[in-house]
């Protein structure tokens, strides 16, 4: 048995002068993703060519990014001999078209935190600090976190997630020498849009297509650190098919240094509730823990 593989992906990035880094320019991404993976089965008998998956995904700001994925089937439809639409073993090459689109989705989100609004009227009145550059380049690294992860999970609880320690800073304080009010929150909203082949129509008999539907989502989340140590995480959504809030969720965890508490809550569409305390280091963390959970029979309305 055998699995042949072709993969191509690429980014590409151009450089600006910048007054901030000591080479005098930087790097921005133009395209953060552009790929396409097609897959050939050696040891199939029909049909050994998969599907053509392409996604492209742009970073147009630091906290707005365009994402885009689209299918192209690689076999044709026919119809048997019961007059039902098949997939034929003729590819779509073979009848001199492309690929058969079967839909795509696209998606745009963009992420609101507690500096958001200040840098805007920071923007608008014309004010800039002296520590507006370390600023921005602190917001960088908690907008992007590692590997690309998501701005609605608080920095400092993925760094202790990921085995971090946690960073050693000095308390900020305002004009009178107190303790400066600070209660870092994250927002991100999405929007997406996805078309698909809907096979419960008619096909066009001439093309041999079907005709193409349409569903749209909203989504948002985010987390709010109420304290040191203390993180509120949040998602839900919108249906636009079922005209209802979708899947709602909301936890919260605690940082106690070496273990780690949280509690999880469903509100939609079924209610159910997770508490878990464990080890935080990776090694230990299926040993040294404590779970309970709702049962789906056990299951009631709270509102």
């Amino acid at each position: 048995q055998g699995l042949g593989t072709m993969s191509v992906s690429n980014n590409l990035e151009m450089k600006v002068k910048s007054d901030r880094d000591s080479t005098g320019e930087k790097k921005i991404s133009l395209i953060d993703e552009l790929s396409g993976t097609l897959s050939y089965n050696l040891a199939a008998k029909e049909r050994p060519w998969s599907d053509l998956s392409t996604r492209l995904r742009l970073k147009l700001t630091q906290k707005y990014t365009f994402s885009l994925s689209a299918s192209f089937a690689t076999y044709a439809y026919k119809f048997n001999e019961n007059g039902q639409v098949v997939q034929s073993d003729r590819t779509e090459w073979s009848y001199g078209r492309f690929g058969r689109f079967q839909g795509m989705s696209q998606s745009l989100s963009y992420t609101f935190n507690n500096q958001t609004f200040k840098k805007l009227f920071d923007f608008l009145t014309g004010k800039k600090s002296a520590n507006s550059a370390k600023k921005e380049g602190d917001d960088k690294d908690e907008d992007e976190g590692k590997d690309g992860e998501d701005a609605n999970v608080d920095p400092e609880l993925r760094q202790a997630r990921n085995g971090g320690a946690k960073k050693k800073e000095k308390a900020k304080t305002d004009a009178d020498g107190y303790m400066a009010f600070s209660m870092p929150w994250s927002l991100t909203v999405s929007y997406g849009i996805s078309m698909y082949e809907d096979r419960s129509k008619e096909i066009n008999v001439r093309r041999m297509r079907y005709p193409f539907s349409f569903t749209q989502t909203l989504n948002f989340s985010g987390y709010l650190r109420i304290s040191d140590g203390w993180n509120i995480s949040f998602s839900s959504g919108y249906d636009f098919v079922q005209k209802k809030i979708s899947m709602t969720t909301a936890s919260l965890a605690r940082d106690l240094h070496c273990f780690e508490m949280s509690a999880s809550v469903v509100l939609k569409p079924y209610s159910s509730f997770n508490f878990t305390f464990r080890a935080r280091a990776s090694e230990l963390a299926d040993a040294l823990k404590w779970e309970k959970r709702s049962a789906y029979s056990s299951n009631i309305d709270w509102y």
